[in-house]
Parts: C-alpha cells; structure tokens; sequence
C-alpha cells in the first residue's frame, strides 16, 4: 500500500512538472542554438571572401505575409518570405588571411547580398521591421553606407537590384507605395474568437491562412519605381511606375532591358490560383532615362466576351499574332545587343534572332535553330554555348562561333535533364564587367561538375579544348575527404580554391597549388557541435522482399562499444522537406539537424535514416504498404544482423509524409516498440486532391482515399504513439486536425497515446520555444521505452516523508 502510495506521488509530480514549456537535456538543447557556418561569397577577382553568418531559424509571428500565387511576402517590409538571411557580416583577404570586421552594422537582417564586378564593393539589403533598404560596404576604404534613401520592392523580383557592369552604381526597383505601417497579424496562435471560412461557390484551394490576394489589390504591391542610384551622385528616376519582374543592364551600362507584367489583362492560365507567371508581359528596351528605344515583345490580349458574330468579324479583320518571342538576354560579349528565341511563321524560321543599339534596324536572325533553346552562354567573339532540348528528357550542349554560329557547331554532350545542374561552365567577368565564359586563349574552357563512382559522387574539374573536343581531368575529390571546387585562381588550373570536408571534421576552405603540390588553409571554422565530434556514421545497402535495393545511414554515438551489447535504435523514415544534403559520400559531414533524429544519439541510441521509402501520394496504398512493411522488416532485420539493435526496443520517427509512414507501420506490423509522428497526413478524406494524379479527388474515388488513411487501422496499433503537430501548420492536408483526430480515435480504442500542439509552430518547426519543448517531449518519450526501468529497493521501514498516523477512531455506543 505505501509503494503504490509512492508511485502516485512521484507521478503526480512528473505531471506537475510537465505543464507549460519544457527544455530537453543541455547537450541537446545546445543543438538548436549552435550557430550555422558562415556563408563564403567570393568577389569576382577571388581575392576577399564575404563571410556571412546565417540568421537563426526563429519565425517572427508578424511573418504570415500575404500570397499572390507562388509569391510569398511581407505586406508591411514589401520583400519576399522565406528567403535567407544573415545576422553578421565580415571579410578575409584570400592570400594574407587578414580579417575586415564590420561592427557598424545597423540592426536588421542582410539578404541578397551581391559583390560588384570590379570587387571592391558588396551590396545588400537591410530588411527591418519597416522596410528594406540597400547598402553598400567599399571594402578599399573599409566603409559601410546607405546608398537608398527609399524602400525597395522585393516583391515582384527576389533581388530589387542589379550592379551596373561597370560597378559605377546600381538600379534597383523602388517601392512607391510603400507606407511604412505594420499590418494586422493575420496568423494568430491564441484563439480569441471563432475561426469562421466561407465558400463562395468557386473552386479553391487551401494552401495557407495567409491571405491570398485579387489581382487589382496585389497590383499596389507590385507597382514599383526604377532608380539608377550612383555611387557618387543623387539617384535618378528611370521612366514611370509599372510592374517590374525583370530588369537588367546592358553590359556596357547604356540601356536596360525590361520586362512588365500587364496585371490588368485577365490571366491566360486556367490555374485554381492566381499567378503572377500567368500574367502575359510586355518587353522592351529602355535607355537609362527610361525613354522606351524598342519593344521587343507584347502579348495578343485575350478579346473580351463576344458574341458569334463578332468574333467571326473579329478572326476576319484582326491581322495574324507576331511570332512568339522568348528567351530575352543581352549578349554579354557586346555592349548593348539583345538576342531572343522567336518561333517560326511563314516568312522567318525558328531561330535566334538579334538587334543592337541604337535599335533603329529591324531584327536579324544569328543563327536558325532545329530544337528548343534552353540557354545560350557567351565567352568571346570565337565561343559560345548553345545548349538546346532534344526531347523533354534530353538536352544537347554545343560550342559555335558567334561570328559565324551556323558553321559546323561542335556538339559536346548529350545528357539527361535531370542531370543537367551535375556539370557547369566556369564563368568570369570580361572588360566590360558582364559575366561571360572563362576562355583561355579563344580555346579552352574549364568544367566543374560531379560524377558518380561506384555510387559515390565526386567532384572534379576538367579543362576542355573547344578544338580537338577532348577534356582533360585538372582535378578530383579523393578520400577521406569530401571536397567541392569553388573557384580558379589563374588561367592554366594550377592554383584554385576547394571547400574539404570529412565524416568528422566541418567545411573548410583551402588553396591548392598545384606547380608545388601545396594546399593552404585558409578559413578555420570550428565545429558546431563538439559533443558529438567523432561519431560514426556508416551507409549500409540492404535488399527488401522484392529484391530492391534499400540503402540507410546508420549513426552511432561517440561512446558506442559493441562489447557492450546492443543498443536501442531510434528508426527515422526521411521525407523530401528534410532531405537536405546536397551529394551522396560516405565522406560529407554529418549536417546535424535538430528536426531530425540526430540529437538523440547523445543518450546512447543508434539512429537509423532511411531513404527508401516510397511516400504517401506515389503509387496505390495497397502497393506502398506492402513495400513499407517490408523495408521496415529488412531495416530492421539487417540491424539485428550487424549485432546493433536490440530487437526490442526499437521505435520509428519521421515529419510531415515520414510520419504517415511511421504509424501505417505501427497498424501493420510489430516491429516497433513506440512511434513518433509529426505534422503528418493520417486521414486523407481531409486531403481531397492528395492522389489526384492517381486516382483522381477524394469524390470520385472515395475509398482509395480511406484505404491509404493510416486512422482507418488505428484498431490494429498496439505500440504507443506520440503525435506532434504544430498549431499553426496550414499546409494542404496536414492541418493540426489529423493529428487531433487520430488521437481522439487512439484515445476512444484505449491505445496508449499523447498529443502535443505547439503554439507557434507551423509546418517548418522555426519557434526556439517550440523547437525545444518538441525536443524535450521526444526525448521523454524516448527514455520512457527505451532506459531500463529503476530498480525497486525493499524496505522495511516506512519513508519519513509517508509517515502518517491514523486518528483513533471514535466508538457509538449501540442503541439500546
């Protein structure tokens, strides 16, 4: 009776505890505060190295923004949501290793940070509360200054601003209706009233609580002001307002070559959301003052609603559409020429076609093309690249002679397009300051890039002769090291820069010399999480029941000894939004990531992440679980086999699709001791376009969508399950209500099961509050299946501190 007296008012006491936020263990709780390493941002000589340190992940709770289809901003600021940012900013000198820092940085965050051509300056825009505004640091003179007086506007181009060639100044896209007010939160996490949607009768699509705008309201958003703002003298206005999505320089700093969206023209896309891609655009060419020199390109608009009649007259009277241009770029190798693809007709063929300045003559086709353009680099007046799609899955690489391009091109490669982005040309900047092929000798390029070896990527860098078509390897990765190129220091590939990196030791930057076989140092970045510093890190390959080949990363703690048996092992199903690493090496450097299962390895488990799961929404549920079962079955058999697991106290982890995958499993198999699933999808009749590819919407076949809902089998879970969903998720179908509905149902059946609704967190988990109180909650829950239970120690005596005496009881006499 005492021990179980005991036992109530310990637990009563772990309950009390758990109320209102909690923190994990110091060494994991470390994690979520380590700082991100820097950001290396070369100028264009590859003398000075920017160093930019990376912004924390914390999302504001003023950052719902608004959304015009893709687009994603701040009403208030007039920038773009989501993009990275940077919390500090420093220099290192390439060659000596001196250090710039810059302490004078006003408050605020950096993003869109771009290097001059000359090198010698860095701009960038300061975003704060109010706006963001373009700065510039003069690295000759160690200065930092502000060089617009005005709010710029981020939300129609990621980056408001381009460096003239010359680097006398910049042009940028200025905000004229902008007012500097903080708008109302549209996101609230603390429920003041009754959340109320309303159906208008027209299709929609749910994507997020931010609101999505009409088009005439997105318009005041969009509406900015080009500038050309000197770097000595006061800004001057170029042209009107207009909806800017595309504006760059000519490369001798004359002209601009401009692109405006007609927003007023209804959209010729029948898409459910509005876009701004499916506005048509106008093209033009402007001199610096705005004055519009040629027009390029502009749209046939759609005709209003017409009766029969009319649009007969109209097919009769209205003259055939111009060709459809596409493409625009200036060339890079000329002062101010502009080059484009234009489809055929009847009296031009496909082909590019090109004018040049003053812009008084009519168009001239350079060179007649057979496929699709898919990009056109420019080197000097012997080289360019002409890269052309072959079919949708294959592209073609060809060199030609700009000044006679239809001359006998020599074809370099044929590769796939999911390829494409494994090989790219070295770039650098010709007299006049535009970008151009690197081209030694009007005859040899150079080519970085990644091959596959036996599974393995390495990067290389070859040098290729545009004459013979030969390439010849400069360079290669070689093990234990995982090392990229970044960046040639001369003109014959002897001397360049890498970023090395190994299984246990963090991204450094080294100069390799290759006349005196040396390698230099030259940044020293310490690593982020010292307390996990050695620990293994293994790819193991194994083969599920239909003889796929299944590969996992297996982790195992600095202290692990396998003399001392086996060990519990955290399983952890990966999905796309955490599949950050870039190459696939047995060499690359653990990226530690506190939303994944790392940072439970520092209480003694092995973790497990595997990549071979097929996920939700891919094939017919029947068929995934299937193959779910068995690779869990093979994972964990293989772990078993290596001597790793101990079979009993293994659990499985994963987010968003990884943790609708996490508790099908735990229906249909036992292979599991617990479960932890965040912000996933487990009743799909709350998804109803989730396999519209397949089979089509949840109404027209109801029961694949049951079928492939994990909360249908919620009866066959007999593993605890510890569900995770952040309040404010509003991605499609993975509202908080899957997760609360699932436990209402674990709940009703008698399962063992705890729901966690973070506050502030949406789909992405950037609330440190949150963050570690998620962290906190898994490893409870960790500990509670996995630690060995305390023994129990039989005492005779009774605790002080559960000494109580009874009051005698009092005694009534029996009526008499």
């Amino acid at each position: 009776m005492l021990f179980f007296l005991a036992c109530c008012l310990w637990i009563n006491a772990a309950l009390a505890a758990s109320d209102g936020y909690q923190v994990p263990r110091e060494e994991i709780a470390q994690l979520v505060g380590v700082p991100p390493m820097p950001e290396v941002l070369l100028n264009e000589q590859h003398v000075w190295m920017a160093l930019l340190t990376k912004q924390k992940s914390v999302q504001r709770p003023d950052e719902a923004g608004l959304r015009y289809g893709d687009l994603h901003f701040d009403p208030t600021t007039f920038m773009r949501l989501g993009v990275v940012t940077y919390s500090g900013l420093s220099f290192k000198h390439v060659a000596t290793g001196a250090e710039v820092k810059v302490e004078n940085l006003p408050p605020g965050e950096v993003f869109a940070p771009r290097w001059s051509a000359d090198g010698r300056y860095l701009a960038f825009i300061l975003r704060t509360e109010q706006d963001g505004r373009l700065w510039v640091y003069d690295i000759k003179q160690r200065e930092l200054r502000a060089v617009s007086r005005f709010p710029l506007n981020g939300v129609t181009t990621e980056v408001p601003y381009h460096w003239l060639p010359d680097s006398s100044g910049l042009v940028v896209n200025s905000a004229i209706n902008h007012t500097g007010k903080r708008q109302q939160t549209v996101l609230q996490s603390r429920l003041s009233g009754p959340v109320v949607a309303q159906s208008h009768g027209a299709l929609s699509v749910v994507t997020d609580t931010t609101k999505n705008l009409s088009t005439e309201v997105f318009a005041h958003y969009a509406q900015g002001q080009l500038i050309k703002v000197p770097l000595q003298g006061r800004p001057v206005a170029i042209g009107g307002p207009a909806y800017f999505h595309h504006f760059t320089p000519s490369p001798d700093a004359t002209n601009l070559l401009v692109a405006m969206s007609l927003l007023e023209a209804p959209q010729q896309s029948q898409s459910l959301q509005r876009s701004l891609a499916n506005h048509p655009s106008v093209w033009q060419v402007w001199g610096m003052t705005g004055f519009a020199l040629y027009e390029l390109y502009r749209p046939v608009m759609p005709p209003e609603s017409l009766s029969e009649e009319q649009n007969v007259l109209a097919a009769i009277s209205t003259p055939p559409a111009a060709p459809m241009r596409s493409h625009f770029q200036w060339r890079a190798d000329k002062g101010a020429t502009v080059v484009w693809a234009q489809e055929g007709d009847a009296e031009n063929a496909y082909g590019l076609y090109h004018i040049s300045s003053p812009f008084k003559r009519a168009p001239r086709l350079f060179m007649a093309l057979q496929e699709p353009l898919v990009s056109l680099n420019w080197g000097d007046s012997n080289i360019a690249i002409l890269t052309q799609a072959e079919s949708e899955r294959f592209w073609r690489t060809s060199v030609i002679n700009p000044l006679a391009p239809q001359r006998n091109p020599l074809e370099v490669a044929r590769y796939k397009v999911a390829d494409a982005q494994s090989e790219q040309w070295l770039m650098t900047r010709n007299d006049l300051g535009a970008p151009v092929l690197k081209v030694v000798g009007s005859r040899y390029l150079f080519i970085q890039g990644t091959e596959r070896v036996q599974g393995e990527e390495l990067p290389f860098l070859d040098r290729f002769d545009a004459r013979a078509n030969t390439r010849t390897r400069i360079w290669q990765s070689e093990a234990p090291s995982f090392e990229q190129f970044v960046a040639l220091l001369d003109d014959e590939g002897m001397r360049f820069i890498t970023l090395r990196q190994s299984k246990q030791d963090q991204p450094n930057y080294f100069v390799h010399d290759r006349t005196f076989n040396s390698q230099e140092q030259i940044t020293h970045f310490r690593h982020p999480y010292p307390a996990l510093r050695g620990l293994s890190r293994e790819v193991l390959s194994f083969a599920r029941g239909d003889g796929t080949q299944i590969t996992g990363t297996l982790y195992l703690n600095t202290n692990y000894d396998p003399s001392l048996g086996r060990v519990p092992v955290l399983m952890w199903v990966k999905s796309p939004e955490q599949t950050k690493q870039a190459f696939s090496s047995p060499h690359y450097f653990v990226p530690l990531d506190h939303l994944g299962p790392l940072p439970h390895l520092s209480q003694g488990y092995a973790v497990f992440e595997i990549d071979g799961f097929t996920l939700p929404g891919e094939q017919n549920a029947a068929q995934l679980r299937q193959q779910w079962q068995s690779t869990a079955q093979a994972a964990v058999a293989v772990l078993a086999q290596q001597g790793i697991a101990d079979v009993s106290k293994v659990a499985i982890g994963g987010q968003g699709a990884g943790a609708t995958v996490v508790v099908d499993l735990l229906a249909h198999t036992d292979l599991f001791v617990t479960g932890m699933a965040r912000s996933g999808t487990y009743n799909f009749t709350l998804a109803p376009f989730a396999y519209e590819q397949q089979t089509g919407t949840l109404w027209r076949d109801p029961q694949a969508y049951l079928a492939a809902s994990p909360i249908a089998y919620a009866d066959k879970i007999t593993a605890s399950l510890l569900l995770i969903h952040g309040y404010q998720d509003r991605q499609p179908g993975r509202f908080p209500v899957q997760s609360e509905r699932l436990f209402s149902a674990l709940n009703d059946l008698g399962k063992r099961a705890r729901l966690v609704l973070l506050p502030e967190t949406d789909h992405d988990y950037t609330n440190r509050q949150d963050v570690l109180h998620m962290l906190w909650e898994q490893q409870s829950w960790l500990q509670r299946h996995f630690d060995p239970l305390p023994l129990i120690e039989e005492i005779n005596q009774v605790p002080e501190a559960l000494r109580f005496e009874l009051a005698p009881e009092s005694v009534t006499p029996w009526p008499m």
